[in-house]
């Protein structure tokens, strides 16, 4: 769990719900799934805990608190399928990948919903040759943001590099093994309900 406090971040509430169908090689996974979160703009994640007994359609319901900078684009959201002989976020397991889905934060920060507003959002989860593999299921509220941080994150975003978000690559090590598409041909999430889309 992410609770640090520092200039230019806003602290979010990110609960990871449910998954939904989850597959690997089309095979739906019997037990032992977890997620694991980071932002697009930082080297630490979070990690969930591991769903034993829910099969296919796990049910995690559990809450991370996250400090999301002010210029961060997307959340990244990773499901993993736990080995037998390896734990949740560890460097040297061989865990199995279920796919991963992109949450792009204009999805609930901005708009006309209030700043606490609640949102329930679901993805598809892709593994790294853009198959469908299962559907993730998240809730996001901003828990707060400190008042004179409004101006300086607009001057930061005025001079700011564009991130590279498509070359992207999850620094986490949890990532490393299988996670990331080819620079270029990455998959942005889309929340499922846009069936045209996604």
């Amino acid at each position: 769990m992410l609770e640090k406090s520092s200039s230019g971040c806003r602290t979010i509430e990110l609960t990871v719900l449910s998954g939904e169908d989850l597959r690997i090689d089309r095979r739906l996974i019997k037990k032992n799934a977890f997620a694991i979160v980071q932002t697009d703009t930082s080297f630490e994640c979070s990690t969930t805990k591991v769903d034993e007994s829910g099969g296919s359609h796990p049910s995690w319901n559990e809450k991370l608190v996250i400090d999301l900078p002010m210029h961060a684009r997307f959340i990244t959201v990773q499901v993993q399928c736990k080995s037998k002989s390896s734990s949740p976020g560890n460097n040297n397991n061989h865990n199995k990948i279920v796919g991963f889905a992109r949450i792009p934060v204009s999805d609930f920060i901005g708009g006309y919903a209030p700043e606490n507003y609640l949102h329930f959002l679901s993805y598809r989860l892709r593994d790294a040759k853009g198959d469908k593999n299962g559907i993730i299921n998240v809730s996001v509220r901003s828990l707060k943001v400190a008042a004179d941080q409004h101006a300086s994150s607009r001057n930061y975003l005025s001079t700011a590099p564009r991130l590279n978000v498509q070359g992207y690559v999850p620094a986490c090590s949890g990532f490393a093994s299988g996670f990331g598409a080819p620079v270029g041909g990455v998959v942005t999430g889309v929340p499922v309900w846009c069936a045209n889309r996604a």
